[in-house]
């Protein structure tokens, strides 16, 4: 769905109180938008590990299509780490599938349970017990697959912040992203703050491009604790 036809509708004198950002949220999305839009952290993740983990997704066929549309191919798998209580790896991850699922759109906060998968990812067991986790979950984005042109949660009232770990050594040069039209390349095996407010795209041209999606809660705690573990902190 374009937010530009979805706006449209939208009956803003009815709702701006709803979307009006606290002290809090102008405290996190500043401090956020002067670290950059492309920001490396120092937690680095252990490329064997990351392989014996991903082998236990594959044996136990975890691994389900990410948001499949009718009529358009791309190859994206998706393992669901943290959602719902009672979810399962197997369980939806795409918000919009969850939706019409319940016929409601969950809080990013409630997706706060570990699923088996989560607890089987032990390459990234630091980050998990280290942050206040959100919706997460594994993607595997094959030759030839894709996310369009979009932003997520562009309020500034947006409930979490966007962290994403790139595994394995293929990204590099098999993974292209776009944040604001501008091109970026990953450090294989690094986990980095990605500012999905602003408009960005990507697309893969190798297999198993395997990356780990983040949704963590926005509060001043956990945006210093960003703070603390930049990859290039200050002088």
């Amino acid at each position: 769905m374009l937010y530009s036809n979805f706006h449209k509708h939208v009956a803003y004198e009815d709702r701006a109180e709803s979307i009006k950002p606290s002290q809090e949220d102008l405290a996190c999305e500043l401090q956020l938008q002067v670290i950059g839009d492309w920001v490396a952290t120092d937690f680095v993740i252990d490329p064997q590990k990351y392989l014996n983990n991903v082998k236990i997704f594959e044996q136990n066929n975890w691994f389900r299509p990410f948001q499949p549309k009718k009529d358009i191919t791309n190859d994206r798998h998706s393992v669901l780490l943290y959602g719902l209580e009672g979810d399962e790896p197997t369980s939806l991850t795409g918000l919009s599938h969850i939706e019409a699922k319940l016929g409601y759109k969950p809080k990013e906060s409630d997706f706060k349970y570990p699923t088996k998968a989560a607890k089987e990812l032990t390459c990234m067991s630091e980050v998990f017990d280290y942050f206040d986790m959100g919706r997460c979950f594994f993607i595997r984005m094959n030759a030839g697959a894709f996310y369009p042109p979009h932003r997520d949660h562009f309020y500034l009232k947006r409930p979490t912040f966007r962290l994403i770990a790139f595994l394995g050594n293929t990204n590099t040069d098999g993974l292209h992203w776009e944040v604001s039209e501008q091109k970026y390349i990953p450090l294989p095996n690094h986990v980095y703050y990605v500012d999905t407010r602003k408009m960005h795209r990507l697309n893969a041209s190798y297999h198993k491009c395997d990356m780990v999606v983040m949704n963590v809660k926005k509060d001043w705690v956990n945006i210093n604790r960003l703070l603390s573990h930049l990859k290039y902190k200050g002088g």
